[in-house]
C-alpha cells in the first residue's frame, strides 16, 4: 500500500478511536468529579477531600481500558496488513502477547502521563472552587453550580479530547508494534507523517514530523525525531512537545536478506 492511501486510511482511523478513547475518558473524569462530597466540603477541607476524587489507579484504569480497546482494534487491522506480504501472523498470538505485557508496560513507559492527567484533573476542580470563594460564593453555591457543569455535554470537553488524541496515537502505535513482534519474521518500521496543515515543523516546533515521513528503522530502533528518541509516534517516553496531539502513525514492514528472502525469527522482545 502506498504511503498517501496508509495516510488516509490511518487518520479515518485514528479519528474512529479518538472518539472511543474520548468516550472512555470523559466518562471517567465524570464519575470522579460526581463523587464529590459537595454536601460536606467546607473552606478548610475542599482541597484535601477532592485530592482524593481521581486515585493513580483510577487513572490507570482509564488509561488501561484506552489502550486494551484501542491496541485490539489497531494489532489486528495492522496484522491483517502483514499478512499482505506473509500468511504468518496469528491473531490469537497477538492478542495472548498483547495482554501479557499491556499492564507492565503501561506502568513502565506512561506513569508520568497518568499521573500528569489525573493531577491537572484536580487542579481544574479545585481552580474552579477557588474562583467561586474568591467571587464570595458560599461553598454551597459553589457546589450547585460544579454539579451543574458536570452534567453539561461541554464538562473538560477539550481538555478530555487533547488527551485521547494523544493517547490514541501511543495505544495504536504500541499495538502495531506488538503485531509486528508475534509475525515470526524482522519488520521494519516506517514513520507515517499526517502531512497537514496540523503536522508539526518549525517555526511552530522544534520537532520536525513533516520531514519525518517516511524514514525507516529497524524494528527495535527508535526514531530520531529532532534529538528526541521514540520507538513509535506518540512513543510515552518522548519529550511532550513532541508527542502531545500527534496524529503520526507507523507502518510495519517485512525485512528481507540480500537475496530478497523473508528473515525469519522465533524471538519475542
Amino acid at each position: 500500500m502506498r504511503q498517501e492511501q496508509y495516510r488516509k486510511r490511518w487518520l479515518r482511523q485514528h479519528a474512529q478511536y479518538e472518539r472511543i478513547a474520548y468516550k472512555i475518558f470523559i466518562k471517567d473524569f465524570r464519575d470522579a468529579a460526581n463523587n464529590i462530597p459537595f454536601s460536606s466540603l467546607t473552606e478548610d477541607n475542599y482541597l484535601p477531600t477532592t485530592e482524593k476524587i481521581l486515585s493513580v489507579e483510577d487513572m490507570a484504569q482509564s488509561y488501561f481500558k484506552v489502550y486494551k480497546e484501542i491496541g485490539l482494534i489497531h494489532g489486528a487491522r495492522v496484522g491483517k496488513e502483514i499478512n499482505l506480504q506473509l500468511k504468518d501472523f496469528s491473531l490469537d498470538a497477538f492478542i495472548s502477547e498483547f495482554d501479557k505485557r499491556l499492564l507492565s508496560w503501561l506502568f513502565g513507559n506512561s506513569s508520568y502521563r497518568i499521573t500528569s492527567v489525573r493531577k491537572t484533573f484536580i487542579a481544574y476542580i479545585q481552580q474552579t472552587m477557588a474562583f467561586g470563594l474568591a467571587s464570595g460564593k458560599s461553598m454551597s453555591e459553589i457546589g450547585t453550580e460544579l454539579q451543574k457543569l458536570i452534567n453539561k455535554p461541554n464538562f473538560y470537553r477539550w481538555q478530555a479530547l487533547r488527551i485521547a488524541r494523544t493517547e490514541t496515537t501511543a495505544a495504536a502505535n504500541y499495538a502495531a508494534t506488538t503485531s509486528s513482534k508475534v509475525s515470526g519474521v524482522l519488520m521494519e518500521k516506517v514513520w507515517i507523517s499526517s502531512h497537514d496543515a496540523r503536522t508539526r515543523r518549525p517555526p511552530h516546533s522544534k520537532y520536525n514530523h513533516f520531514t519525518m515521513n517516511g524514514v525507516r528503522v529497524a524494528e527495535d530502533e527508535k526514531f530520531d525525531v529532532n534529538g528526541d528518541k521514540l520507538l513509535f509516534p506518540g512513543d510515552p517516553k518522548g519529550a511532550e512537545g513532541n508527542v502531545i496531539n500527534c496524529r503520526c502513525s507507523v507502518a510495519q514492514v517485512v525485512k528481507r536478506d540480500s537475496n530478497g528472502d523473508i528473515i525469519r525469527t522465533d524471538r519475542f522482545n
